[in-house]
């Protein structure tokens, strides 16, 4: 018999197996983005199917050049853009993404529906007006069948 303690744990820590959580809430959802794209991809296409956008501005193939089309794309920290089509980026789970700017009290409350529903509605108004600001307003009056919540949204940015 032996007086060696057994160890309190066989292998590494948990800390040594999985990385921790940055500290960067933009660099967070970047990662969460990147883990789950295989996820929410499929979400935010039929998303933008049921709010009726047409089906050429689903999505961009545009972003960087190693990128196939794709209405999620987990390297962006925005939000999301219109290029030659619309897409919803790794901003969408930042909940400090508004933070400092109209609708940054309500951003990290929302539901991440509501949040991908009122980015969905931006591009939109976006990809039409072609003007940032006159989106804003826009896009507060959207005809898409985005969730209450999203209007919510839509409309604080847009004070």
């Amino acid at each position: 018999m032996t007086d060696d303690p057994t160890p309190g744990m066989i292998g590494e820590p948990p800390s040594a197996r999985y990385p921790a959580i940055p500290a960067d809430p933009a660099e967070h959802a970047q990662r969460s983005a990147r883990e789950w794209q295989d996820v929410i991809e499929p979400y935010i296409q039929r998303r933008m199917k049921d709010l009726g956008v047409p089906k050429d501005k689903q999505g961009a193939d545009d972003l960087r050049p190693y990128m196939q089309r794709c209405t999620f794309d987990p390297q962006g920290r925005d939000g999301g853009s219109i290029t030659s089509g619309i897409t919803v980026n790794s901003g969408v789970l930042n909940p400090e993404l508004l933070k400092g700017q109209k609708g940054g009290r309500i951003w990290p409350k929302a539901r991440l529906r509501d949040r991908i529903d009122a980015i969905i509605a931006h591009e939109w108004a976006e990809s039409r007006t072609v003007d940032h600001v006159a989106a804003l307003k826009d896009a507060a009056r959207t005809e898409l069948p985005v969730t209450d919540g999203a209007r919510r949204i839509l409309r604080a940015m847009a004070r």
